[in-house]
């Protein structure tokens, strides 16, 4: 299709980045299929009209909503829709992803740039790189040693790559916590508090924080900063106790918030930051606390302790209530204007996006942020553990999109929304978390069927009482072939591939003990052959997600997927000899498989067998000698 576009100057350099992506060609007026008027306007607005060979685009509050209504157009074309408008006035002045780049997987230049692209077509106008250390700091040669940093000219050129595309490119990092795989360094010794936290107070840690707002301004057009500060709970209590003893871990927060707010001031920055620690220091002592717990109260004058210009973050994903998001929102006003709210796309259980769940916590969240006039909200994609192409995180960006325009939630418009973008098929995306959910639960089931170990078996207590494993994996894969092509296409073979290992893996160990325990010669013979076969398709999912990795991040990080996968193919092998030796009669008896099976989580007979020790957090523990 050949489009001519009048008075769009400033767009030229976006359309044309996004004319692949919309199967579209720019062309002189005489030539052209659609001659498109755009028309600015000063307020936020994002419209479009089709009448024939004529069109009009009138956007306003960002060149992102201009992308959008130029998506929605092209996608009339495609369907062959002669006369059509819609107008669309955004609810928000900020919506769009922080993105995590340090959880082993740093994505490389293209990726990020093809993520723009298609926020850009959905409307969105923010993108943060979540990266603790995984950006070069020059005078500090151990940060970010073999993660797969990015160069500052990389951080350059995605910034301005960003631009080009309406979307403000925010650096995102962390100035306190979240630092382990920085501090792990002996060089970092000076600066290093606990495993995690740097050190209050000492020179050093304000001479690498110096650094890292210098590359920051140095990088990025933007003069907005994140600089984190979430979750420091070990802060004060290790070297930092044993040099200047024992202090109440607020006011070593708010001296270290206050120094680096300043700091990041003097380069012109307005930083932002996480505010759980807020809520966790004012909830001491609070049996059962979680995060943002609404029974929380803070002091009545909070906000004088907060540097002027410092902006909170609420951030939640654990919540399925409107009534929670309310009321953290309408306590978030004691600490400071325009709280941002940042909800998330669950991509870090495991190889497969957890669509269902971030849905049900998405919503009720942006209904509040709605009620409550909140300005800005922010979709993050967290990759803890990196099994997860982070890719497929498009989906739940969608519904950020689509709600900022919309004001509301409607699949349907979700999904027109998502194929304007060039993202495929919104249902196909959601169909990547069917081998999640071997039962009807909350709790996801890939990561404990993957490295439960076949001998040891520490969760096949209650992978015993899950129905047929091998049904259901075989019929997900029968529902997961032939979808998920182009760009996505890596990323939904990787989820096939892992299906189809579960179809023998999931169960393998129960089988194993059963046939063990009924003295099953015949079946125990069967089950040493089918270790072949469990091996050769290990062999075939850490291909295919090898080659999703390399395609999609830098090759930093793959070695620990190396490590995990060869490990649970030598388990498969060491199975494979132990009951064939046993077989032989060269041993009395297979010790591992002779050991009574526990619950994981301890609990009695008869409870759900998914549990909460199923969390992402707790997988390394699910083997041994331990899956990295």
């Amino acid at each position: 299709m050949k489009l001519y576009f009048e008075q769009a100057q400033e767009l030229q350099e976006g359309i044309a980045l996004l004319a692949p992506e919309l199967h579209i060609s720019l062309c002189p007026a005489a030539e052209a299929d659609v001659t498109v008027t755009v028309k600015k306007e000063p307020t936020a607005i994002s419209a479009v009209t089709l009448n024939g060979t004529k069109a009009e685009i009138t956007f306003g509050g960002g060149k992102s909503r201009f992308f959008r209504a130029l998506a929605t157009l092209t996608q009339w074309l495609k369907e062959g829709i002669q006369s059509c408008s819609v107008t669309e006035t955004p609810l928000f002045c900020s919506n769009g992803a922080m993105v995590d780049m340090s959880r082993n997987a740093v994505m490389n230049i293209e990726t990020v740039q093809l993520m723009l692209r298609k926020m850009a077509l959905m409307g969105m106008n923010t993108f943060m790189l979540y990266t603790e250390d995984t950006y070069e700091l020059e005078e500090f040669p151990y940060f970010g040693y073999m993660r797969g940093r990015y160069t500052k000219e990389e951080l350059r050129e995605l910034d301005a790559y960003a631009l080009s595309l309406g979307i403000e490119l925010i650096p995102c990092i962390q100035t306190l916590g979240h630092l382990a795989t920085a501090l792990r360094w002996a060089t970092a010794s000076g600066y290093k508090d606990t495993e995690d936290v740097l050190m209050v107070g000492a020179e050093k840690t304000y001479t690498l924080i110096d650094q890292m707002l210098k590359t920051a301004a140095e990088c990025f057009t933007s003069r907005r900063i994140h600089i984190g500060m979430d979750e420091t709970h070990s802060l004060g209590t290790g070297k930092y106790l044993d040099r200047k003893g024992y202090r109440v871990r607020y006011e070593i927060f708010l001296e270290h918030l206050n120094k680096v707010a300043a700091m990041a001031q003097s380069y012109g920055f307005a930083p932002m930051m996480w505010s759980d620690m807020f809520f966790r220091m004012s909830a001491a002592g609070m049996e059962g606390y979680k995060d943002y717990d609404v029974r929380t109260v803070l002091k009545s004058d909070i906000a004088k302790d907060i540097p002027k210009g410092v902006q909170m973050v609420f951030w939640d994903y654990y919540n399925d209530k409107e009534s929670f998001y309310s009321t953290n929102i309408e306590k978030h006003r004691q600490l400071g204007d325009n709280t941002i709210f940042a909800g998330g796309v669950w991509t870090w259980s495991g190889h497969c996006p957890l669509y269902s769940r971030s849905l049900a916590y998405t919503l009720p969240a942006l209904d509040a942020c709605k009620k409550h006039a909140v300005q800005e909200v922010l979709a993050t994609v967290w990759h803890n553990g990196s099994e997860a192409c982070l890719i497929m995180g498009l989906a739940g960006l969608a519904w950020y999109a689509d709600f900022d325009y919309t004001g509301h939630y409607d699949e349907n418009s979700v999904k027109r929304c998502f194929a304007a973008a060039g993202c495929g098929s919104y249902d196909d995306f959601m169909k990547a978390e069917l081998p999640e959910h071997p039962v009807d639960s909350a709790f996801c089931a890939t990561r404990v069927l993957l490295y439960n170990d076949p001998l040891i078996g520490l969760t096949d207590k209650h992978v015993a009482a899950l129905p047929d494993t091998k049904r259901f994996y075989t019929d997900a894969l029968q529902q997961l072939q032939g979808i998920g092509n182009g760009a996505f296409g890596p990323a939904f073979e990787t989820v096939r591939r892992l299906t189809d290992l579960l179809i023998n893996k999931a169960d393998f160990g129960v089988r194993l003990k059963h046939a063990y325990d009924a003295k099953d010669r015949e079946a125990l013979t069967a089950l040493a052959e089918e270790c072949h076969t469990v091996c050769d398709k290990i062999d075939a999912l850490r291909a295919a997600h090898r080659h999703a990795w390399m395609t999609y991040c830098k090759p930093f990080g793959w070695e620990v997927h190396d490590i995990r996968y060869g490990g649970l193919k030598a388990r498969f092998e060491t199975a494979k000899d132990r009951i064939l030796s046993y077989l032989a009669g060269e041993i009395s008896e297979i010790e591992e498989l002779t050991a009574e099976r526990l619950r994981y989580d301890g609990a009695g007979e008869g409870a759900d067998p998914i549990t909460q020790g199923f969390r992402w957090y707790r997988y390394r523990a699910l083997s041994t000698p331990g899956i990295l």
